[in-house]
């Protein structure tokens, strides 16, 4: 059995295809796509603010979750998953997390002077007070 090697030939084969045209339909389309994400995203944002609101006045009560102040969404949510917080004191950031499981709160606290950190879930208004009692804001 003998192998031949193919001519090589300069000529490029011939198509039918307009390469500018697939090329701009296909930037079409991802610009398309980044924007409907980036509209999903705007939305989730919202609904996390609205998700915490809500959530701290049934939890908190309507005066104490007004004196929390403005609720901010996550800069980045897990996958099915919103979350919003609120500075309370430096270093202490009130979370609420809307996800499969649920919907919770938690207080985060981290202290610089002694590099130290503390995460505690939050059930009403009484577990607020002793978390931040434990984490000494004052």
């Amino acid at each position: 059995m003998t192998l031949v090697q193919p001519e090589k030939t300069t000529e490029k084969p011939a198509t039918n295809v307009n390469l500018q045209a697939l090329l701009d339909e296909c930037t079409a389309v991802h610009a398309q796509r980044h924007a409907e994400i980036r509209e999903a995203e705007r939305q989730d944002s919202i609904d996390a603010v609205e998700y915490a609101t809500a959530a701290a006045a049934k939890t908190f009560g309507e005066k104490a979750a007004a004196a929390l102040g403005r609720w901010l969404p996550a800069e980045m949510m897990d996958e099915g998953c919103l979350q919003a917080s609120v500075v309370i004191a430096p270093g202490a950031y009130l979370t609420h997390t809307t996800g499969e499981n649920g919907s919770w709160f938690t207080l985060l606290t981290s202290c610089t002077r002694c590099s130290t950190s503390s995460e505690t879930r939050i059930y009403n208004l009484l577990t607020l007070a002793e978390a931040l009692h434990k984490s000494g804001v004052r």
